[in-house]
């Protein structure tokens, strides 16, 4: 693993604001929309994040570039629901640059409506053909809407929205006492459930092949996204 010195710091501060430039060389092409099966561009989201791990960030001298040729347009080829916390930031897990993502974030990673319009848009709009579901170790929204199912006490107003649109998902981890962990794993799948059964636009995206919907699961210490199945 290399050094995580100065220069790797400022490209990850930098990507937590969604401006790394995974390719310098292609930053003054104008955006379309990704090739390829939806599958290969889930491996390229998966390589970002191996870059990560090994902190290999890069060069972040375009990013002027970048943002002028993105100025009236943009085409990323994923989006990910991702949680609002604040050690969860896909553009710097993933070492994807500005435009390449499109990033909805929310506690709990739950999709309500404005959430799956959200993600329509990107869609039916931006050409996005990967969507991932993104959850974490430690997810706070999960632990305190698994409390609330455990304990029968539920969380108060506004908070309590979370709770409905997340108990469906994980109950069944709470019944049979499963780990809080299980229960984001849980939680991420149903997501997964929701969008591909959101008719019509994600629904017939999803049917057609033209776009995949996918889960993830991120380790806090490792850096690691594995794949929820």
């Amino acid at each position: 693993m290399k050094d995580f010195n100065r220069a790797t710091f400022l490209a990850g501060s930098l990507a937590a604001a969604g401006v790394l430039l995974p390719d310098p060389a292609a930053s003054a092409a104008p955006p379309v929309a990704a090739g390829g099966s939806a599958e290969r561009l889930l491996g390229r989201l998966m390589a970002g994040n191996q870059r990560f791990i090994d902190n290999d960030f890069p060069p972040t001298n375009t990013i002027q570039t970048k943002r002028e040729v993105l100025k009236s347009t943009q085409a990323p080829f994923a989006a990910v629901l991702a949680c609002a916390d604040s050690r969860v930031v896909p553009n710097l897990i993933f070492v994807q640059g500005i435009g390449d993502l499109f990033v909805a974030r929310v506690a709990g990673n739950c999709p309500d409506d404005y959430v799956i319009a959200s993600l329509e848009y990107a869609v039916e709009h931006l050409g996005t053909r990967l969507i991932m579901v993104l959850g974490h170790e430690g997810c706070g929204a999960v632990a305190a809407v698994y409390e609330a199912l455990q304990t029968k006490k539920p969380l108060p107003p506004h908070l309590f929205a979370i709770q409905e649109l997340m108990g469906p998902g994980i109950e069944s981890v709470v019944q049979a006492r499963g780990s809080q962990e299980a229960a984001v794993e849980a939680n991420v799948r149903a997501g997964i459930t929701t969008l591909k059964a959101s008719h019509p636009i994600i629904a017939e995206s999803v049917e057609s092949g033209r776009v995949l919907v996918a889960g993830g699961y991120y380790h806090l210490v490792s850096g690691e996204v594995t794949l929820v199945e």
